[in-house]
């Protein structure tokens, strides 16, 4: 039969459980058989034995199977629901990737949040009196997932990932950069693949 439970005592270690029948139904922690502990509102699956108490007592397998769509939903959150550090850690964690796409909100978030690590890692280095050392160990980290963006958002914007050398030509060649970031991807897809929105 199926049901919910309606009260657990850790305690007492009985419980009590509304059958699909509306009837409730006691049964003692001896007959759960699950490695969690039963909790209120949790759907079961359970037989009955002569004197009306509830043996067997299992999750039912539909609460499972929404935990299991809650835990995918959580590893697949849609970009639409990206916060801005969600943005920042997506490029981190395709730091060498160099094909594809990146949308400028991709693109300008990552720059936000590296400045800030760059202005906290100079504080750093003023508080310790170390120089440059964190400041240059935060730039050797994070130059290929710097690179990497910058070369996906040249894609987005249907330009081939070499022109990221054009910023080596001082001031015309950052500016050109700048323009090209920010710069609205092409809406249909390009030689590096589908549009990034």
């Amino acid at each position: 039969m199926q049901g919910k439970i309606l009260d657990f005592s850790i305690q007492n270690n009985t419980g009590i459980i509304s059958g699909g029948d509306q009837k409730r139904y006691q049964f003692i922690g001896a007959e759960w058989k699950e490695q969690r502990q039963p909790q209120r509102g949790m759907a079961v699956d359970f037989d009955i034995d002569a004197e009306g108490k509830a043996i067997g007592v299992y999750a039912a397998l539909t609460n499972t199977a929404s935990a299991n769509n809650i835990i995918q939903q959580l590893h697949e959150k849609n970009e639409a629901q990206y916060s801005p550090f969600d943005w920042f850690l997506k490029c981190i964690k395709s730091y060498v990737n160099f094909t594809g796409r990146a949308r400028r909100q991709e693109y300008w978030y990552f720059i936000l949040f590296y400045l800030i690590g760059a202005i906290a890692t100079m504080v750093l280095d003023y508080i310790f009196g170390t120089e440059v050392l964190f400041y240059a160990l935060y730039l050797i980290g994070m130059a290929l997932p710097q690179t990497g963006v910058s070369v996906r958002r040249l894609h987005d914007t249907g330009k081939s990932g070499w022109w990221y050398l054009i910023s080596l030509v001082p001031i015309i060649g950052v500016i050109l950069l700048i323009i090209w970031f920010v710069k609205e991807g092409d809406a249909h897809s390009n030689l590096y693949g589908q549009p990034a929105k």
